[in-house]
């Protein structure tokens, strides 16, 4: 039981640090905050490597 409430609460903080980190960069808050629950650091690591979405300013 105790193994079980431990996943949980690993998959939420890596959910929310995940959906924290894609909303100051730009990306879709909902579909970050499953994959960071799902996928932990890994999720958070491919994130951190991902440039910001611009504003669409590019020539």
């Amino acid at each position: 039981m105790d193994t079980i409430v431990l996943f949980i609460l690993y998959g939420f903080f890596f959910a929310f640090l995940t959906a924290l980190i894609a909303e100051k960069k730009g990306y879709p808050i909902r579909n970050w905050f499953w994959l960071g629950f799902l996928l932990g650091f890994i999720a958070t690591g491919i994130l951190l490597f991902q440039p910001k979405k611009g504003t669409g300013t590019s020539k």
